[in-house]
């Protein structure tokens, strides 16, 4: 929903402002607008600034341009803005517009007779404008996630309001960091915080893709998952999934040291099952993760675990899970998790020992001291094909009761007040599933002996 860089000489009163290189960056949203005092811009910019150049301090070179040019780009700056007159930079360099034309990195022209006093007004206005409609937006749809249902009438009269077409089938896709929540427990205070940037800065990215795809729904933050209302057209539905994997490709492309998934919901005829269509997209991400090969999940890939999750009696599956895995049930620590995951891969490659130890990239033997200890765990022969069945569909329920109760979200530190809401919807009675803390030493297993 954000100002962006193709927008500024729509703005009334900027007419002026010609957009002369770099079109197809054009949808660049712009944060807030800062006039460049000095040689440099790196020191001085964090990223979504539209950046005035005057001339008027400063000598501004060919050279220099193009260095401006190459630190915007790499500190991802909305745009530059130059201006042009007599008295000091007469025209934009042919060179300069070129590079940013290869870089596809916006450059806009202003006249040194447009005053910058009003230019900056105008622009800082309709940004704070579009941050409040914004956030009523994401008012609105938020508590549509919640559970806040008005009549489907009242619904599509207050999306044409704010200004929202909902005339068109969608999906809900909830993008998500593979290991979010258990790197955010880091004690280390600079990955903490290096991660909660690395978040904000997926957002970010998130919405421009969506304002490039002439998708006008922001980008929600519900716990640990990004949240994107996709519209989609429901004779070509086949179409979504290449258009949601190269979609995730261009994010991952965006922040390759990340990992990422993705989950999408069944289509939607309209906003007033946008709370269901959210948990179907949670469960499908959280099964993407769960089986590693497969970064985009959709929801009615899910098979079976669709009619777990439909069981109203949760407390029925944590028994179920609790039979099953034993004290692995629902541990969350190191040792626990890693022996999870070699079951959950033994058992997806059917008990083919071999396979399973490349899969983890571990020897033969390792994998069989590891299988060892979970049969000592769980207090089941694994040799037994019918304990096998049982296993995968426990690990199967465990992820959708830790999705049910964000039990890996507990300390999420990202859209709490969403979370507090969400958990007071009313819903089936909930199993006493415990909630500990990984460092908690009932969940501890013990070293291998």
């Amino acid at each position: 929903m954000a100002i962006t860089c193709a927008e500024i000489p729509r703005l009334p009163g900027l007419e002026e402002i010609r957009f002369r290189a770099g079109l197809q960056g054009g949808n660049r949203p712009v944060r807030w607008p800062y006039v460049a005092e000095n040689d440099a811009i790196a020191p001085w910019v964090r990223g979504g600034e539209l950046v005035f150049v005057t001339g008027i301090n400063l000598h501004r070179s060919e050279a220099n341009l193009k260095q401006l040019v190459n630190e915007a780009v790499e500190h991802q700056v909305a745009g530059l803005v130059i201006l042009t007159g007599p008295e000091f930079i007469h025209e934009i360099p042919a060179s300069v517009l070129e590079l940013a034309n290869s870089l596809n990195f916006p450059i806009l022209e202003q006249p040194y007779s447009l005053k910058m006093v009003l230019v900056t007004e105008v622009i800082s206005n309709a940004i704070v404008q579009d941050n409040l409609i914004g956030q009523s937006i994401k008012l609105f749809l938020t508590r549509l996630i919640n559970g806040f249902a008005d009549a489907p009438e009242l619904i599509h009269l207050r999306a044409a309001e704010l200004g929202l077409k909902d005339n068109r089938p969608y999906a809900v896709v909830s993008v998500r960091l593979s290991i979010f929540h258990q790197r955010l427990l880091s004690e280390n205070l600079d990955q903490h915080w290096q991660l909660i940037h690395q978040r904000n800065q997926l957002e970010q990215h998130f919405g421009e893709l969506l304002k490039r795809r002439g998708i006008d729904w922001p980008v929600l933050v519900l716990e640990q998952d990004l949240i994107a209302i996709w519209p989609a057209d429901k004779d070509n539905a086949s179409a979504l999934s290449d258009d949601l994997e190269s979609a995730l490709s261009q994010l991952q492309n965006r922040m390759p040291d990340l990992t990422l998934y993705a989950g999408a919901s069944d289509l939607q005829p309209g906003l007033s099952q946008l709370c269901s269509a959210v948990e179907q997209a949670r469960q499908a991400v959280q099964f993407a993760i769960q089986h590693g090969g497969q970064r985009l999940f959709f929801y009615d890939q899910l098979g079976i675990a669709r009619l777990f999750a439909a069981i109203p009696q949760r407390n029925l599956l944590a028994q179920f899970c609790q039979q099953q895995l034993g004290s692995l049930c629902f541990a969350r620590d190191d040792r626990s998790l890693q022996l999870k995951e070699t079951l959950t891969q033994y058992l997806n490659l059917f008990g083919n020992q071999q396979q399973t130890a490349e899969s983890l990239s571990v020897h033969r033997n390792t994998l069989r001291h590891r299988l060892k200890r979970i049969e000592q765990l769980i207090g089941h022969r694994l040799g037994d094909a019918f304990v096998r069945l049982n296993l995968q569909n426990a690990l199967l329920i465990e992820q959708i009761l830790f999705q049910h109760h964000d039990i890996d979200g507990q300390f999420s530190t990202a859209g709490d007040h969403s979370r507090n809401v969400h958990e007071n919807r009313q819903r089936s009675p909930s199993p006493e599933i415990p909630a500990p803390h990984p460092r908690d030493q009932r969940w501890a297993i013990q070293p291998d002996q």
